[in-house]
């Protein structure tokens, strides 16, 4: 694990600002380009183009996955919660959270493990 830093401090330079640019959940894919260019005299070819393109996308994929998957955690978590404290059935507990029909069945499975 590598504590970037972020912009304004004093470390903020070099290989770590790059990592970080490269890196960056937060910045913009033209917004990165124009740093690399400006900041690190990296010249934009076709190929490192896409190659930055797709950093961001991965990022932005973790991050969806992960809000995903926290998502579900909770829901489950407060399905467990209604069934003990309230008594419901798995069934009322979706009802009550209003979960989807579509993802019941994924729930109920979950729930009877």
């Amino acid at each position: 694990m590598i504590c970037l830093g972020h912009s304004g401090d004093e470390k903020y330079t070099g290989i770590l600002k790059l990592l970080d640019v490269l890196l960056s959940s937060e910045k913009e894919p033209e917004e990165k380009k124009k740093i690399l260019q400006e900041d690190f005299d990296i010249e934009m070819t076709k190929t490192l183009e896409s190659e930055v393109l797709s950093m961001c996308n991965l990022s932005k994929g973790i991050e969806e996955r992960g809000i995903k998957i926290g998502t579900e955690i909770g829901t489950l978590r407060a399905i467990e919660n209604l069934m003990d404290t309230l008594k419901m059935t798995a069934e009322q507990a979706m009802a009550a959270l209003k979960v989807p029909e579509n993802e019941k069945a994924r729930y109920a499975s979950k729930l009877n493990k």
